[in-house]
């Protein structure tokens, strides 16, 4: 092949490539190295493309190839260092990282990727600090200032990762990333304003959606009802604990269920949810408009989504409006901001009628409580935990740690100091070296010595986070956005859980959870009254072992764990909001 067609098909190649074309671009690419194996362009595209398309392996063994020919050019390096990073080996994408740095100094991508890789292996100054480095030299690139912003909410460094992920967004609006991490930064922020809240996230599903074609003809339900869920996490995921017992209690006489699973990884829980379903659809990998289709030829009458801005959420699919009735659920507590989002799932404790609707949606209040929870088959029967201490006790935490902002830590330092010899247990899959020594520090400042924590680096995922709680006597919950799995979990497991009842449906849900089994005294109206009930239950072993004893029996007899009861509340409230749509249109 003559030099000149190589090229011809190089310029041919690199067009399909820019274009998003990545297999008609990864097809010539191969047609060159087929005629000129030593090509280092085309090795370096080739591999380019393998690690756009998730083939990191191959991407790595091409783009190698490319930086032996080429060895000081820092895009290679830089590339190299991405997709090593993309297939795990965090030492080597340093190592070429910082190579295409001593290159090129001032390259900004090989920051922003460095910064990454740097937070995966547990250097979380240095990654902010190339990641800050990443922004100054390129502020008008999109993804600089969202890595900045997950480094920064890793660091529960709130405000200044609100404003990074602003940044991301006035860039490019229509950044799905972007809008779901800061609308979820927005529910962690102590004292935001939760009207200013809901406006912010009108403004960002505006953006984002607004430009969507929406559907403005459904069909008229004809015998069974329609019901669909749409999620990603049809998986060993916490919507599966509140999803699953809804699910197999639907009334099969008066509704059907569809599954709409966006699930790249199936498991067990993936296998009985399908096995519940009368109707699975797989959508992973489709676009929404072909997920719309797909609901419109099912002819749901009511569309559910699951996950609301979560990383697997799929609201572009509900802004085209495939469903007359759409209704926001379990998997995102505050509203969606879009105007084809028409209800979302609440309770009485959570969001009462005097305080209005805050969002887009009408809000359709479940009695008896807006969850209900099944544990995962391994914990059903697992025994209730006794913590083992010589008269002390142990506080516990398995929340996220971007929870535990600054009066989260300086309020359990006080309870702490409050009880002679008390100590706290965090456990959390976060809770690398760094994340220990920052907590240290933190409750150091407040007077904690760090042997009064114990801080659990919960690396193993096959390890059930249930064994955690039978070391620990009481629960703290976090707040302004309250931990309601963890809570739940807790409760199960035969330990009371503190609860700071919030100003938000995702600052009341623990509480409702303790309101519907009888337990007001563990909710608290003010900080001082959450340090008060945690330090009288943590100096009285008697009352709160006899509690413990029971906890379980008290919350299967609670509406926490009435299925059918609960199941029958959910559909009701659903077909008044269908009816309601009906009026309307």
């Amino acid at each position: 092949m003559a030099e000149t067609s190589i090229r011809e098909l190089l310029t041919r190649a690199t067009g399909h490539h820019r274009a998003g074309e990545l297999e008609a671009a990864r097809a010539l690419y191969q047609a060159i190295l087929a005629q000129w194996p030593d090509n280092a362009d085309a090795l370096h595209l080739f591999g380019l493309t393998c690690h756009q398309q998730g083939d990191h392996e191959t991407a790595v063994e091409y783009i190698r190839k490319a930086v032996k020919r080429v060895p000081d050019q820092p895009v290679l390096r830089n590339n190299l260092g991405d997709a090593l990073h993309k297939l795990g080996d965090l030492p080597a994408a340093v190592l070429e990282l910082r190579r295409a740095l001593e290159l090129r100094p001032d390259y900004a991508g090989a920051h922003l990727n460095l910064g990454s890789v740097l937070a995966g292996s547990g250097e979380h100054e240095a990654a902010l600090l190339h990641s800050r480095e990443a922004t100054r030299l390129d502020p008008q690139r999109p993804e600089a200032w969202f890595n900045l912003g997950m480094l920064l909410m890793d660091q529960v460094m709130l405000q200044e990762a609100a404003r990074s992920f602003r940044a991301a967004l006035a860039l490019r609006p229509q950044y799905p990333a972007a809008a779901n991490s800061l609308l979820y930064v927005l529910n962690l922020l102590p004292g935001a304003d939760a009207l200013e809240a809901a406006e912010e996230h009108r403004r960002v599903a505006s953006a984002m959606f607004n430009a969507v074609a929406r559907s403005s003809e459904w069909p008229i339900p004809d015998g069974k009802i329609r019901i669909g869920y749409v999620s990603g996490d049809f998986r060993a995921h916490a919507v599966a604990f509140f999803f699953e017992p809804l699910l197999a209690n639907q009334d099969r006489d008066r509704f059907e269920t569809y599954c709409y699973s966006d699930v790249t990884k199936p498991d067990a829980t993936t296998g009985r949810l399908r096995e519940t379903a009368q109707h699975w659809r797989e959508v992973s990998g489709l676009s929404d408009s072909a997920v719309h289709e797909r609901i419109r030829q099912d002819r749901i009458d009511i569309l559910v989504d699951l996950a609301g801005y979560t990383e697997h959420g799929r609201l572009g699919v509900f802004a085209g409006k495939p469903a007359r009735c759409q209704i926001s659920f379990i998997g995102y507590p505050n509203t969606t901001g879009m105007d084809a989002m028409d209800f979302r799932i609440v309770d009485g404790y959570t969001a009462p009628e005097s305080e209005g609707e805050r969002g887009t949606e009408k809000l359709l209040r479940i009695a008896g409580g807006f969850a209900c929870f099944r544990p995962p088959p391994h914990a059903f029967n697992m025994p209730v935990g006794r913590a083992v201490h010589d008269g002390t006790v142990t506080f516990g935490s398995l929340h996220k740690l971007e929870k535990l902002n600054a009066q989260v830590i300086e309020t359990w330092a006080r309870i702490l100091l409050s009880i002679d010899g008390s100590r706290l247990l965090i456990a959390r899959d976060q809770l690398d070296a760094w994340h220990q020594q920052r907590l240290v520090r933190e409750f150091q400042s407040h007077g904690i010595s760090a042997d009064r924590l114990e801080l659990l680096h919960r690396c193993d995922p096959a390890q059930s986070f249930f064994e955690i709680f039978s070391r620990m006597d009481v629960l703290l919950d976090v707040f302004p956005w309250s931990g309601h799995t963890i809570a739940c979990c807790a409760l199960w497991m035969g330990v009371p859980v503190v609860s700071l009842r919030g100003e938000t449906h995702a600052g009341r849900m623990v509480a409702s959870v303790l309101e519907g089994m009888q337990l007001h005294e563990l909710i608290a109206s003010d900080r001082e009254e959450y340090i008060r009930i945690a330090v009288e239950w943590g100096r009285d072993q008697q009352r709160l072992s006899t509690l413990r004893d029971g906890l379980r029996q008290r919350m299967e007899k609670s509406p926490l764990r009435e299925e059918v009861g609960y199941a029958r509340a959910w559909e009701k409230a659903c077909l008044l909001a269908l009816d309601n749509m009906l009026v309307r249109q």
